[in-house]
């Protein structure tokens, strides 16, 4: 059974998917309609939800890019640009699912992301928050396999949960780091020239 935090964010991402009225609704019809015996229509959503979230997490990795650039941070910019690559192939991860399935995936309209930053630690922290948030989205998802005994579903929930625990162990070293060699100018140089190696 599940617990209320994990009922809490279930309850986020249906209400969230519940008030998205950009996507074409010709598309969710088929998608919703699927009469496959392998996935149920919260399955679908849960999928299209998640193609959503990690093309999202693109744009911020993109915009926190574009920042470090433009701010001298070269070495970083070219991090999290990768971050931002990648994560457009973990939500193809999730179409390719659908898609093998015989379910349309839903191409999401995306928010714009933040634009504005205080420096690379701020971007380090909100990456790591940010990847936090993503990795409870990611065991949600592996709840609902286990819960409806999709095994499948949970072979690809596994596949983000390992990606997430990568992430979360990456920027928490860089959260190490800055906490061991400070902030100042030096140490961010010499950070900046690390992380473009």
């Amino acid at each position: 059974m599940a617990d209320s935090k994990s009922t809490n964010i279930m309850g986020r991402i249906f209400d969230s998917l519940k008030e998205d009225k950009s996507i074409d609704k010709k598309v969710e019809e088929k998608s919703e309609s699927t009469s496959h015996s392998l996935i149920s229509s919260e399955c679908i959503k849960l999928l299209n939800y998640r193609i959503e979230q990690e093309e999202y997490s693109s744009r911020i990795y993109h915009s926190m890019s574009m920042w470090l650039n433009d701010n001298g941070y070269v070495g970083a910019s070219k991090a999290w640009q990768k971050d931002a690559d990648d994560e457009m192939q973990h939500s193809s991860w999730a179409k390719k699912f659908l898609l093998d399935l015989g379910v349309q995936p839903k191409i999401p309209a995306l928010s714009e992301p933040p634009q504005k930053f205080s420096g690379l630690d701020d971007i380090i922290n909100q990456s790591y928050d940010h990847e936090v948030l993503v990795t409870e989205q990611c065991n949600e998802l592996a709840c609902h396999a286990l819960e409806y005994k999709n095994h499948l579903l949970y072979r690809l929930a596994m596949k983000y949960m390992k990606e997430q625990q990568e992430e979360l162990g990456k920027f928490q070293t860089y959260k190490d780091k800055l906490k061991a060699f400070g902030d100042d100018k030096i140490a961010m140089r010499l950070f900046d020239n690390e992380l473009g190696g």
